[in-house]
């Protein structure tokens, strides 16, 4: 979908988000209004700055990171277009539903948090990566030294193959017994 295909949301587009990601034809059209007021200059697509301009990812400790996510990761060349949008969205839907997608899957959940760590892409969150998260959480109010040994006891626990770095498969195992539906979830209004 190229920049100007966001611009307007036609008929069969709509039909078709709706039917691939399990939005009603209401959210769709509240999420795309709202897409188009973060789209100030009124291009079809965001960027990160676009992004910061939401309150709540502005002042997270990790609206950095997970604004590169949603840029690098779901969208293309650092810019994200409606439809890229609302497909990452879907993620965050409500999986316990009988709208259940292959985007709000518990898996797609925890893909999407991995990610938030695995910068490089190689599916494995390693040292430098978790210090990295850690110290943008903890800000300066933890010794470099500190948060070097919480890491460190980190992969220590959660690496069963001995890789020093955590895998997918370890992250989602150490997550099983959390309800990423409800931690992971957003309420998207009519």
């Amino acid at each position: 979908m190229g920049s100007n295909a966001s611009i307007m949301l036609q008929q069969e587009d709509l039909q078709n988000i709706c039917q691939e990601t399990g939005f009603t034809t209401k959210e769709v059209q509240r999420l795309y209004s709202r897409f188009k007021t973060l789209d100030k200059r009124d291009c079809g697509f965001l960027i990160r700055e676009d992004l910061l301009c939401i309150p709540e990812v502005n002042i997270n400790p990790l609206g950095e990171r997970l604004i590169d996510v949603i840029v690098e990761d779901y969208g293309e060349n650092n810019k994200i277009n409606f439809k890229q949008f609302i497909f990452l969205l879907a993620t965050f839907r409500r999986g316990k539903t009988k709208s259940t997608t292959e985007f709000n899957t518990r898996n797609s959940k925890l893909k999407f948090l991995f990610d938030m760590y695995d910068r490089n892409h190689d599916m494995k969150i390693d040292r430098t990566e978790l210090l990295e998260v850690l110290k943008m959480m903890v800000g300066g109010n933890i010794h470099d030294d500190q948060i070097a040994t919480i890491a460190d006891h980190t992969i220590g626990e959660l690496d069963n193959d001995g890789d020093s770095s955590i895998t997918f498969e370890e992250f989602c195992e150490t997550l099983s017994r959390i309800d990423a539906d409800d931690k992971m979830s957003m309420k998207f209004l009519s």
